[in-house]
């Protein structure tokens, strides 16, 4: 039998949040919950969340009451094999240290760095000519897909294919009615996506690299074949939308407040403005979690065998942690926001990203174009409930 605490009441159960509120407006709905109901079952969604700061990193650190352990969700389905984002203990372990060496701090400066600059300046040139621009298709997305073919350590795919595997996989994890059409798609993305990783580890065999791909393909007891094709789709699953959304909203939070955007200039506070543009919307807005052990927060009971949501987004906005929340502002004192998670699944790539936009890409691109500007005739709105950013960034480079 379930253990159950002895006190306590149950969830309450939130029936006021749609799906299209937390598609269009979460931070209004969580603002909401963080003051009525901290830990609430979302009728919409079905789940558990909680969206209070403390209460988010107790669901991501305390490894005795919850773990991400879960074979039960779609995800393992869409991927095609069960991912270490839902394992715990030595078995996530071994798999994430089979892919550490990659992130290296060593390596940051010295290996990825120059990578990084070539990239940003072949993309920032391609916009001299320009007067008007979509930072979204002109910038954000390619950036962020020819990063992450760089870090993985994949050849001769195109961006538009790797963010189409990325929302086949996306779509296939948060299909909980398990609809066999959108399995369909996640499936033909899964064939093209372990086709091109087994051949390239043939190569990364012969010519090792400090790529994450060739970092599991060349260990002394390499985990098995299965498992790193699973690792590279949870990589690319997360990280090609995530980069982008998260620039996206750091480029939008700066050209919306000169004075903050001059500042940076100034005093070289590109990491301020990173910091800030993660914490303002956090890219990835939710993470799951399995109650592993029945406890009691806040007074109310969490049930043994939940799956749970702890809000990284509403964290990040809890009045309790930040004044004035819902501002953009890098003069922020400087604290520690949750957006790349807490705990074991901490984000792996957490310093690559901050290194690629606070010293490669914001830098570059306010040096090149210094009166970049937003297009203020076109209105810039953010959209998504797990994955956030803006739809577009119009600007103007004259």
């Amino acid at each position: 039998m379930r253990e159950v605490p002895a006190k306590g009441m149950e969830v309450p159960i939130d029936t006021q949040t749609t799906l299209s509120m937390l598609e269009e407006n979460p931070e209004e709905v969580y603002r909401r919950l963080r003051r009525e109901m901290p830990i609430a079952r979302l009728k919409a969604i079905g789940r558990i969340v909680f969206t209070k700061a403390e209460d988010t990193y107790r669901v991501k650190t305390d490894l005795e009451h919850f773990g991400s352990f879960d074979t039960t969700t779609p995800m393992q389905r869409a991927f095609g094999g069960h991912t270490l984002m839902r394992k715990d203990g030595c078995e996530h372990l071994r798999e994430r240290q089979a892919m550490e060496s990659a992130f290296k701090p060593s390596l940051l400066y010295q290996h990825w760095k120059p990578k990084f600059e070539r990239l940003t300046d072949r993309l920032i040139e391609k916009l001299a000519t320009r007067e008007t621009a979509d930072l979204l298709h002109d910038l954000a997305a390619p950036l962020s897909a020819g990063y992450l073919k760089l870090l993985l350590g994949i050849e001769g795919v195109t961006d538009e294919q790797l963010f189409d595997w990325a929302s086949a996989l996306i779509r296939g994890a948060m299909n909980a009615a398990f609809d066999p059409a959108i399995f369909e798609s996640s499936d033909q993305a899964n064939e093209e996506m372990n086709e091109c990783f087994d051949q390239m580890i043939e190569l990364h065999l012969k010519s090792p690299d400090c790529s994450v791909l060739s970092s599991m393909a060349n260990q002394s007891d390499p985990i098995a074949l299965s498992q790193i094709r699973t690792n590279m789709k949870i990589c690319i699953g997360g990280a090609v939308i995530e980069t982008r959304d998260a620039l996206l909203s750091t480029l939008c939070g700066l050209l919306s407040h000169p004075d903050q955007l001059w500042y940076c200039r100034d005093q070289k506070a590109w990491d301020r403005a990173c910091e800030e543009g993660l914490r303002w919307v956090a890219p990835i807005q939710a993470s799951p979690r399995i109650v592993k052990k029945a406890l009691i927060m806040r007074g109310v009971i969490i049930p043994e065998g939940e799956t749970v949501m702890a809000i990284q987004a509403s964290a990040n906005h809890d009045e309790d942690v930040w004044d004035q929340p819902h501002q953009f502002n890098v003069h922020r004192e400087p604290r520690v926001n949750q957006t790349f998670g807490n705990g074991p699944h901490k984000c792996l790539g957490g310093d690559m990203y901050r290194l690629l936009i606070s010293e490669v890409t914001l830098p570059k691109l306010f040096d090149r174009f210094p009166v970049l500007s937003l297009n203020n005739r076109i209105a810039v709105n953010f959209r998504g409930f797990a994955f956030r950013g803006p739809t577009s960034l119009p600007v103007i480079f004259k």
